[in-house]
């Protein structure tokens, strides 16, 4: 009996031993104030997103100017020094209405064929009128923030969805229509949300760079919405500029199409499924070549935020596509994949040398930065840059460099500090803070989507 009970003490000790290893420590940042604040170097677990490194990145400015294991520190820098963590770029919700988000989960009465049935009902129609009232109040810069703020504490540095020419925008995360503070032409992205037939006119290609288009947003059985794939090629939109949005009607034809000249896909798994009980066939995109990035979609029908659409993504993956989409792609399709399907892989979606120091840091859950990716939750997010600019983070690490800029957030038990004030950018309402944006919206709408649901 003692010899049974001390080989039991001994299994348990050992498996005691390895569940304790299998849990990650805390993320822990150690922040060393330097005196040139436009000068930072952080310095952990570099992912690039084609393999990891032990280095540092360094920032000067708004420019990644270092990222290697070893960089000539600039003098004067502030120094993050970043342990049990992983260090990304900046993540890019690749399609998304940004404007939609205060709005609550809408569930919809039936499932549906095609995008044109749900958007003609009536209960969709009720639970759209805020943002048409909302929106007639004046309000559109408050709806549009808030939605940005929602992205950025998921560690989203550059959102698609937003219509351009807004300039009280300029103050958040990227939008990528917008193309905020990174120099490219007026209308080097163009999208187009309504049905294709009605799209008139034609695009100056040696412009335009990126066609973001909704495209057959329906079942595969149903003939109507694939055959906007025809359309597409007739109006002469259908280049390797052209980036396709959901593409859930399609069938093989369609992705060898695509691949052939170099079109892209954009993917929004859970919006589909709750809209039509399935979503775009991955799986065979994928065997043709085509170029996949996620997207949100948006509040209403989609995820929470991007962690929740990725591990949506990663369940369909194993359960309907045998999965197709392997483990090392999940943060290609929220980082490079979208930088090139929105034309903006010269600026943005790597961390590397002259491209903007758009940063997410991460708790590590897992020894493989994709698999901590995939089981990483809102309160795991760590720091948030875009262009340089540290805008979100936990509170010990903002109290620090930005000790009085910023708003507490308490993100499920989690305290962090946002920078939602910008007191340098002369655009309108950028000296709104988060409190004031939560508060006119709740003056005005009673229902307000939760910011950490």
């Amino acid at each position: 009996m003692k010899k049974r009970f001390r080989e039991l003490e001994r299994t348990l000790g050992a498996a005691m031993l390895v569940l304790l290893l299998a849990i990650p420590s805390w993320a822990a940042i150690t922040v060393a104030v330097g005196t040139d604040p436009s000068k930072q170097i952080l310095k952990g677990k570099i992912v690039t997103p084609d393999q990891v490194l032990d280095g540092e990145v360094v920032i000067e400015g708004e420019t990644i100017t270092c990222v290697a294991v070893d960089c000539d520190d600039p003098a004067g820098a502030t120094v993050f020094t970043i342990t049990n963590a992983y260090i990304f770029p900046g993540f890019i919700d690749a399609h998304n209405h940004v404007a939609y988000n205060f709005l609550p989960k809408w569930t919809p009465p039936k499932l549906y064929q095609r995008r044109a049935q749900w958007q003609a009902t009536q209960s969709y129609k009720v639970f759209k009128k805020p943002y048409d009232e909302l929106k007639e109040k004046g309000l559109t810069c408050e709806i549009i923030k808030y939605g940005e703020i929602k992205a950025l504490i998921s560690g989203v540095t550059t959102i698609q969805g937003t219509s351009p020419g807004s300039s009280c925008i300029r103050v958040l995360i990227r939008n990528a229509e917008n193309q905020n503070k990174l120099g490219l032409k007026s209308l080097h992205i163009r999208t187009y949300i309504l049905d294709i037939s009605s799209f008139k006119g034609g695009i100056d290609w040696n412009v335009t760079k990126s066609f973001v288009v909704h495209l057959a947003e329906g079942l595969d059985t149903d003939d109507r919405s694939r055959n906007e794939f025809n359309i597409l090629k007739q109006k002469g939109l259908f280049t390797g500029q052209t980036a396709i949005i959901h593409g859930t009607a399609f069938r093989e034809a369609e992705f060898k199409e695509m691949a052939q000249v170099g079109a892209k896909l954009i993917w929004s798994p859970q919006s589909n499924l709750v809209l039509y009980g399935k979503t775009t066939n991955i799986r065979l995109a994928l065997q043709q070549g085509v170029l996949v990035s996620l997207g949100v979609d948006w509040n209403p029908s989609g995820s929470d935020n991007i962690f929740d659409e990725l591990r949506v993504a990663a369940q369909v993956n194993d359960s309907q596509f045998d999965n197709a989409i392997a483990d090392s792609d999940w943060i290609k399709m929220i980082t490079v994949n979208p930088s090139k399907a929105l034309a903006l892989d010269s600026e943005i979606g790597k961390l590397a040398q002259g491209l903007k120091a758009d940063i997410t840091v991460l708790q590590s859950k897992n020894s493989d930065p994709h698999q901590s990716l995939l089981n990483t939750h809102l309160q795991d997010v760590q720091m948030v840059w875009v262009g340089g600019n540290l805008l979100y983070g936990n509170k010990t690490v903002l109290e620090k460099v930005k000790p009085t800029q910023c708003e507490a957030l308490t993100v499920h038990g989690s305290e962090k500090r946002i920078c939602v004030k910008d007191t340098k950018e002369n655009v309108p309402k950028a000296t709104q803070t988060l409190a004031e944006i939560k508060a006119i919206l709740q003056a005005n709408y009673s229902n307000l989507a939760p910011l950490t649901p």
